[in-house]
């Protein structure tokens, strides 16, 4: 292959990974609206309870682990549940269905119709609510969360520890139903008459015809939510609440009859709603993602949540002076400070021939993270321990290759014909070594269990892209590098063997 043709395969190559590093590790906002963010894979990833984080406020203390909890959906009851209200009224226990081996216990008729199943109705309102669901705890960008179906109609959700709205979130994102605007003269929610939407023939009118969303803000250090009204909804609202300046009313935004901000008014309203006050960043933007995915919804189906529950953190931060570090960002700071050592050591001793190593560990690194995500494995000591070892039996191959190579270079081969013969003398050890591996580690994750079957899980994927990596692409990207050289021995820190004539 030509110089030039080398040289657009290795920049696109280089551009391709650049893309899969930035998708995999790097956070960034979309749409300049302080709410959307991309959120990169490792974010997504999840983590174990067993590193915390720091909750910074006036005394920053170390809150590690996590919060869980399970929404049920209305008509479905925990096994816990039933037998406490069997236990109340003997009539009960007929009421319900047994599901997912008695886990779960639905309601005969509101969830099955009057059959043992599911109807085809309550699974499509399930899946709605999902959706409504996913898409709330996505906005909080919270690093670590996760949220999975259990017992195939509830939902479990976990939000770390330190997150300083975890527990509201919950709760906020447990109400279900449509958006609405309530206003009276009485601090009581339930005295004061709905003025958003309007009513027409005894029906509510569009909720998107007054409201548009709401979205957090944050101007100077203060977070604040607004809701976005229509030119209709500004208008009606400055209507009802004409008369405030003269007697203080109340205003109450309510998503599924429960409600998410409450508010004196003291003047007429004009414009849109912003409401500070005690809100944090991640509050309100608990509060606007709660009513922002209700606008518009149809789900009518309510949720009730089960019981709280703390997982602690297995390992503590540490705190520097008035720098506190949590113990997964002492993870992410010993793997830069190794990743750089690494790097260091290749370029010494290869030369330019590193930047095929970085390039082909870089997509090592985000396969990884990638599968872990995919897979998905809990990114825990077992994990960051396979991590570790496929990492350290990538840079030994690569070296390997490369010693192999700089053997055969210095005998007064081509580099060409060094890599070849290189390659050719180390392929069957590497390949042998990855093999046995890959079928220790297979073992180990079907005898073992706990965090020793997580870790043979990870240490066999890591090792059978180890042996992919080294073996072809590390090869590839050199084969292409050495063809852009002027001297591929200088490019790689290779030196012939110096030879005194005989006299």
């Amino acid at each position: 292959m030509g110089k030039v043709k080398s040289a657009i395969l290795l920049t696109l190559i280089t551009l391709i990974v650049a893309v899969l590093c930035v998708v995999c590790f790097v956070p960034f906002p979309v749409g300049g609206d302080g709410i959307h963010y991309f959120n990169p894979i490792v974010n997504w990833a999840e983590k174990s309870a067993d590193f915390g984080d720091y909750q910074f406020g006036e005394e920053a203390s170390y809150l590690g682990g996590s919060f869980s909890v399970v929404f049920y959906p209305e008509g479905v009851i925990s096994a816990q549940e039933y037998e406490d209200n069997k236990d109340a009224a003997a009539e009960d226990a007929t009421e319900y269905v047994s599901y997912a081996g008695g886990a779960v216990w639905l309601d005969k008729e509101e969830v099955c119709g009057g059959g043992q199943e599911p109807t085809e109705e309550f699974r499509a309102k399930f899946e709605s609510q999902l959706a409504v669901l996913r898409e709330r705890f996505e906005r909080l960008h919270a690093e670590g969360f996760s949220l999975r179906v259990k017992d195939g109609y509830t939902v479990e959700a976990t939000l770390p520890a330190s997150m300083d709205a975890s527990v509201a979130a919950f709760l906020y994102y447990s109400y279900m139903g449509k958006v609405a605007v309530l206003y009276g003269t009485s601090q009581d929610a339930a005295s004061a008459t709905q003025v958003l939407p309007e009513k027409k023939g005894g029906k509510d009118l569009p909720v998107t015809d007054y409201i548009k969303g709401a979205r957090m803000r944050n101007n100077a250090g203060t977070a604040f939510v607004e809701v976005d009204f229509t030119e209709k909804g500004r208008s009606v609202l400055s209507s009802t609440t004409s008369g405030a300046s003269e007697s203080t009313g109340y205003l109450f935004v309510q998503v599924g009859g429960e409600t998410v901000i409450n508010l004196s008014v003291s003047e007429q309203i004009h414009d849109n709603l912003y409401i500070s006050g005690s809100y944090t960043a991640d509050s309100a933007a608990v509060v606007a993602a709660t009513i922002d995915t209700a606008v518009g919804s149809e789900v009518d189906l309510g949720m009730e949540l089960g019981e709280l529950h703390r997982t602690e953190a297995g390992f503590a931060g540490i705190e520097l002076g008035s720098l506190k570090l949590s113990a997964l960002m002492l993870v992410y700071i010993a793997f830069g400070i190794l990743f750089l050592v690494m790097a260091i050591v290749f370029f010494v001793r290869y030369g330019l021939l590193a930047f095929a190593h970085l390039l082909t560990y870089l997509t090592f690194l985000s396969l990884m993270v990638i599968i872990y995500w995919a897979v998905p494995i809990v990114i825990g000591t077992g994990a960051i321990a396979a991590f570790a070892v496929a990492s350290v039996l990538l840079c030994v191959s690569n070296a390997l290759s490369y010693e192999y190579a700089r053997k055969e270079y210095a005998l007064g081969k081509t580099m060409a014909s060094s890599v070849k013969t290189g390659y050719k003398k180390c392929f069957w050890h590497l390949f042998d070594l990855h093999i046995a591996l890959v079928i220790a580690t297979l073992l180990v994750y079907l005898i073992a269990l706990g965090e020793m079957s997580f870790f043979g899980l990870a240490l066999m994927f890591g090792v059978a892209l180890s042996g992919l990596a080294s073996l072809l692409m590390n090869r590839f990207l050199w084969y292409l590098m050495a063809g852009c050289a002027k001297n591929p021995g200088k490019f790689c820190h290779f030196k012939r063997e110096e030879v005194e004539d005989d006299e």
